[in-house]
């Protein structure tokens, strides 16, 4: 039994730290570029990892090496798309919306797979998805089928590629099975923060993002404090873990708990929530009761 617990919290505590950071960025982007909210979010943590990480593999982990750089080129791909072009999505549109397109990533995540190295799936599992797919749908759309029309279609695109780009660090983790978790994080965090900072200096250069003052990072210290300590790398270790436990796939159609965080979070701080948004929570939720029992009936638990 309690094996079947660490396995349900390693695999539902992502989420729900990802649910709540997607309520408090809406006031972040009011004061910082979605740019620099990613450097000012992984820098502090990133450097933490690497020293951690010099510690516990020394040197050697940081080797340069054909598979190391691979790996960095991983994150800087994955780790940047979205936390790049997925949350100048966010300020465009909403963290809501954001949030409730966070369970296409299993869906994403097997097509991928499929094309890349022709992996094949249950089809319980697929059903699942497609029923987590309909909640999602319902929730997104609130009941009007040209939603994607409304309101800052740039920014519901922007999203979605986003959550494209960020499943490959996830999806070719189990490639690199000679990389410990710990290392896998740390240099795939280290692509993405290069990354970023390459685009912050590009982009400041030619207008496109202001450097923030401290008066702007004061204004939201409390939002950058939660984006910064728990949801940076944090969660991400715990996803890499699960990933190895039960596998790319099954770990994230854990994401559908994403937006279920998220709406509740909304009702809590007295935001409007839709009958349509409930609705597509409860399948979500459904859906995740489902797919939990069948991964612990075909998987070895922790």
């Amino acid at each position: 039994m309690l094996n079947r617990i660490k396995l349900l919290l390693l695999l539902v505590s992502p989420a729900t730290i990802w649910g709540i950071l997607f309520i408090v960025v809406t006031p972040i982007f009011k004061e910082v570029s979605p740019l620099y909210f990613a450097l000012v979010r992984y820098l502090p943590s990133v450097i933490v990892l690497a020293i951690i990480l010099y510690f516990v593999e020394g040197k050697v982990a940081f080797k340069p090496t054909k598979r190391l750089f691979l790996v960095a080129i991983a994150g800087a791909f994955g780790l940047a798309g979205f936390n790049v072009i997925g949350w100048i999505g966010v300020s465009l549109a909403n963290g809501t919306i954001a949030a409730i397109f966070q369970p296409l990533t299993p869906l994403i995540a097997i097509l991928i797979s499929f094309i890349l190295f022709r992996e094949k799936f249950g089809l319980l599992t697929f059903g699942i998805i497609i029923l987590a797919f309909i909640g999602v749908f319902l929730a997104a759309s609130d009941g009007d089928l040209s939603f994607l029309v409304h309101g800052e279609p740039l920014g519901f695109l922007l999203i979605f590629l986003g959550v494209v780009m960020s499943v490959f660090p996830i999806i070719l983790a189990p490639k690199f099975k000679d990389f410990s978790v710990l290392r896998y994080t740390a240099i795939t965090n280290l692509g993405g923060i290069i990354t970023y900072l390459i685009l912050a200096i590009i982009c400041t250069e030619f207008g496109y993002a202001q450097l923030p003052s401290v008066e702007n990072l004061m204004n939201v210290k409390w939002y950058l404090l939660y984006a910064t300590i728990f949801t940076g790398v944090f969660p991400i270790l715990l996803m890499f873990r699960a990933v190895k436990s039960v596998g790319p796939i099954n770990a994230m159609l854990f994401n559908n708990l994403i937006p279920v965080v998220a709406i509740v979070g909304s009702i809590l701080i007295g935001l409007h929530v839709s009958n349509y948004e409930i609705i597509g929570a409860t399948i979500i939720i459904v859906a995740m009761t489902l797919h939990y029992f069948n991964v612990k009936r075909n998987t070895n638990v922790l």
